[in-house]
């Protein structure tokens, strides 16, 4: 996978997370399929997760590990998953390498970029 920059003098788009609602599920546009993510935070391990569902309650994914940096659904090429890719990452600057309650929703946030396709 090749690393490719974000062009800053555009506006980046990002799925909007209150990490101070965890648990939580909500409802989301994108593109032209409305999904239902639920967040949760694990305890035990120390990490989010999000299950994904689409607007008729079919589970899509669940459990899937929120990593910094690593798309969600681990781009799974199937179309009833979100047409844009979404990668928790922090375009401020700041180092930082894991999700965690103190950044996430903050700095950490689920931006989404096009699928680039081969």
């Amino acid at each position: 996978m090749a690393l490719q920059l974000i062009d800053l003098t555009t506006e980046v788009e990002y799925i909007d997370v209150d990490a101070s609602k965890v648990p939580y599920s909500f409802s989301i546009k994108l593109k032209d399929k409305t999904f239902v993510f639920t967040i949760k935070y694990n305890e035990e391990g120390g990490f989010y997760t999000v299950d994904l569902l689409d607007v008729n309650g079919n589970v899509l994914a669940f459990g899937d590990i929120i990593r910094y940096g690593r798309p969600l659904f681990n781009v799974v090429e199937d179309e009833r998953f979100p047409i844009p890719v979404i990668i928790p990452s922090c375009l401020s600057g700041d180092e930082i390498s894991e999700v965690t309650p103190k950044n996430f929703g903050k700095q950490v946030k689920l931006y989404l970029h096009d699928r680039q396709v081969e």
